[in-house]
């Protein structure tokens, strides 16, 4: 019973020892982070595009031939969506320390969705004329859609927010790699 006993106080003192010795080691000084540029274009070309604003369009267009036996007339309603956002193969990167500096291209149209069988198509024929044929129709929708093109690159504010967002989005994703303290945006 001695023997027992004096085993479990020996082996007691020396697991407490053991404790004691290990919870006063000195923490290891953390390494400092070095960013590589290759690991933030890693981050960022995991899709190859970022959309950065999505929004309607609509354009109608009209078409109308008067004859002395009739008049001939069509109105088409061209109507669909769109996304405006960048290239991430775009998004020049270069790094100072741990601080990014990204230069973004312009947002450009990414996709523009304008269904041909969800236009609205309205013709007035006159008694002796025929509606307008499927290929003036077909003239009048790719003159929309080639207008609704124009318009949206011509859109400051859409432009203007399509920018905004790509840099909160590309800022959000740098800030999660670790070791980037901050982003800076280069015109």
């Amino acid at each position: 019973m001695k023997r027992t006993l004096l085993a479990v106080v020996v082996g007691g003192v020396i697991g407490s020892t053991i404790v004691f010795n290990a919870s006063h080691i000195a923490p290891a000084e953390p390494q400092p982070i070095v960013l590589h540029e290759e690991t933030i274009v890693n981050a960022l070309t995991e899709s190859a595009q970022l959309v950065t604003l999505t929004g309607k369009a609509e354009k109608t267009e009209r078409y109308s031939d008067a004859k002395w036996y009739g008049k001939q007339e069509a109105m088409v309603n061209v109507r669909g969506t769109f996304k405006l956002g960048v290239n991430t193969k775009d998004i020049e990167i270069s790094t100072v320390g741990n601080v990014v500096k990204v230069t973004l291209p312009q947002p450009k149209l990414i996709a523009l969705a304008l269904p041909y069988d969800n236009m609205t198509i309205t013709n007035d024929s006159g008694l002796w004329r025929k509606d307008v044929d499927e290929v003036r129709l077909k003239a009048l929708y790719s003159e929309a859609k080639s207008e609704i093109k124009a318009d949206i690159a011509n859109d400051k504010r859409a432009q203007d927010k399509a920018e905004a967002s790509a840099e909160k989005t590309v800022e959000g994703i740098l800030l999660k790699i670790n070791g980037v303290e901050a982003v800076k945006f280069v015109r």
